[in-house]
């Protein structure tokens, strides 16, 4: 095995966006695939769980830490592979900083990435998640995948149907871990159309009159909306989202739809008729859990220093950057609690737990 500095014991608090979490048994920084490779053996040699961070978003780290080794991803890269009149395909390591990459492309007038404007993280872990915003995921750019397949040590490439793209899931989440994102190639355009649809963008440009607004705009846009709207990553720690947004059979709609008939004020049950017929699509209706969240009267609710964020509740900040992971997790199971009572509705997390035993995790999405 090549000379890799491993670090015991290291701390995983500030290396979070959540600014929560203890330490790591083992710690490698990963800047090749070749490091990946060598951290896994190690793993396998020592018999210990594995966990590969990205940037450090959608996650919450157990205040005990992960007893294992943690593998921080660093990969770095950003090529033109091919590229002609009408589109470019780049290379982009899986450590690099995604809002950089947006920048980047923005200033290229490349199309595709504009409405992920400032999601936190690295691309590596976005596409784990299938991160997006703003009527746009990150499958949407997706061409392929390079990975590390740890069950048979080699490098392959994935295409987007391989990758099993469905709503912020992937089979990077799943199918046991089995592969480690070494790279991502993205596809973009280079005379897009700009997709305002998304009711705060819709808002933002009707406000100042602008009906086609040009690529640089619509970042601009975002920025604006999620700088007003978000926690200041810099001074309040949070993991993005923390929830799913809830997307619904038909079935699953009506039994909604009676509880909140029977629980809530008729100005909440017309707002959902009104979101049903703006997102439904495919069989499916979205409904934003936000507003759920809202009529449930959880907006603004702070215990122990985590809050259920004012403009978007679908975040929860670490207010002082005081709190731990286990007031988090209170917080998070009294938020499921509260919903499944009003509307019947099993939230999902969006977030990680990573740290934390079976049992444990089991306690805290209990919903009575």
């Amino acid at each position: 095995m090549v000379d890799l500095i491993i670090k015991e014991n290291y701390p995983l608090k500030y290396l979070t966006t959540m600014k929560i979490g203890g330490p790591a048994r083992y710690f490698l920084e990963a800047k090749t695939a070749e490091d990946i490779k060598h951290g896994i053996q190690f793993s396998n040699e020592q018999n210990l769980p594995i966990f590969i961070l990205s940037g450090g978003s959608n996650v919450l780290i157990s205040d005990k830490g992960f007893n294992g080794i943690v593998i921080y991803n660093k990969i770095e890269g950003f090529d033109i592979l091919n590229e002609d009149i009408g589109a470019v395909v780049l290379k982009v390591g899986a450590g690099e900083i995604w809002d950089s990459i947006v920048e980047r492309a923005v200033k290229k007038n490349w199309w595709g990435l504009e409405n992920m404007t400032l999601i936190p993280g690295k691309i590596g872990g976005l596409v784990v998640q299938n991160a997006g915003a703003y009527g746009c995921e990150i499958s949407d750019v997706v061409h392929a995948v390079e990975v590390f397949d740890k069950k048979d040590g080699h490098i392959k490439f994935l295409n987007k149907k391989q990758c099993k793209f469905v709503y912020r899931d992937s089979i990077f989440k799943n199918f046991e871990r089995r592969y480690v994102i070494l790279n991502v190639l993205i596809k973009l355009v280079k005379n897009g159309k700009p997709k305002i649809d998304y009711p705060d963008v819709r808002r933002y440009f009707e406000k100042r009159k602008i009906q086609k607004p040009n690529l640089h705009q619509v970042r601009e846009s975002i920025v604006y909306i999620r700088e007003n709207k978000l926690p200041d990553p810099v001074k309040i720690g949070s993991a993005g989202s923390f929830f799913k947004n809830l997307v619904l059979s038909e079935i699953s709609y009506d039994e909604l739809y009676k509880k909140m008939k029977k629980n809530c004020a008729k100005e909440s049950v017309k707002k959902l008729e009104e979101l049903k017929n703006r997102f439904s699509g495919d069989g499916l209706i979205k409904i934003p859990t936000a507003y759920i969240l809202d009529v449930c009267g959880l907006k603004g609710f702070v215990e122990n220093g985590v809050k259920v964020w004012d403009s978007q509740p679908l975040v929860l900040a670490n207010t002082n950057n005081a709190a731990s992971a286990q007031n988090v997790l209170n917080m998070f199971k009294k938020i499921r609690q509260a919903v499944y009572k009003k509307t019947s509705i099993q939230l999902e997390s969006e977030v990680e737990f990573i740290g934390f035993g079976r049992q444990e995790l089991e306690e805290y999405f209990k919903l009575q």
